[in-house]
């Protein structure tokens, strides 16, 4: 089986609680989603784009589409140093590709990595056919008023419920910019609650300026609507794109 990629490279993992950390993020290309503040080409591309030296920003292209063995040799010569705590699989939407992930995983289960999942967190079906081979789920609750895409919480909710039946590591992100509904992040908070329990890690992730949208968040506004989710969720924590201050991928 093959499917394309966009970039492997070895980066810190620049959002959510594991900020820092080193990861070797695998991009898969293809996403059914188009949020508004998206800053990322997620379009089939002819190759794949790997970055064997990291932060040398010296790319090898490789034909598209990959096999998962293709795969698994490029991940394991990225990482030949072995430093890299974790495989980030994002995108895009990684989820899109389900049937490749379950052929891909299992090689990879050997190799001593944490497999991080980053996600829209709307496709509960496909995450629960590779769920066995996931340690960290990084899900996406996306708001209508901050996507300006039609809104999916009930996805949302049956996709977090997966991650607690089965016991897999999960935090939420909430995306928010300025024109976030304060109604519609409530009705999320309750919802996270609800549906993962009130103990659901929630990070606020104030939207950074894209093509698309200059609608950046103040800093009143996201006190504000920490102290708001506090009020239903008590783990609340705002942490910015911190691989863009730092200008790395």
């Amino acid at each position: 089986m093959k499917t394309y990629l966009s970039e492997i490279f070895s980066s810190v993992q620049g959002e959510g609680p594991y900020v820092g950390e080193r990861h070797l993020f695998v991009r898969f290309c293809g996403c059914h989603r188009d949020c508004i503040f998206c800053d990322t080409n997620t379009e089939r591309t002819e190759t794949v784009l790997i970055e064997y030296e990291p932060g040398s920003g010296n790319f090898e292209q490789v034909v598209n589409p990959l096999t998962s063995e293709q795969l698994v040799e490029i991940i394991r010569k990225v990482d030949s140093r072995k430093t890299n705590r974790r495989i980030s699989l994002t995108g895009g939407a990684p989820l899109l590709q389900a049937h490749y992930l379950r052929e891909l995983l299992p090689l990879l289960d050997g190799d001593g990595h944490s497999i991080y999942l980053e996600t829209a967190g709307d496709l509960p079906q496909q995450l629960k056919s590779i769920i066995e081979w996931i340690d960290i789920v990084a899900m996406d609750v996306k708001l209508e008023s901050v996507t300006h895409e039609k809104s999916t919480f009930p996805a949302h909710w049956q996709f977090l419920k997966i991650c607690r039946d089965f016991d897999v590591e999960v935090f939420c992100k909430l995306v928010l910019s300025a024109e976030t509904h304060e109604g519609e992040l409530m009705e999320a908070a309750k919802g996270i609650k609800k549906a993962g329990g009130e103990d659901t890690l929630v990070i606020i992730q104030p939207m950074t300026k894209a093509a698309r949208t200059d609608a950046v968040p103040t800093g009143a506004q996201l006190l504000r609507w920490q102290d708001k989710v506090a009020s239903v969720l008590p783990n609340v924590r705002v942490i910015p794109q911190t691989h863009k201050m730092m200008e790395m991928l």
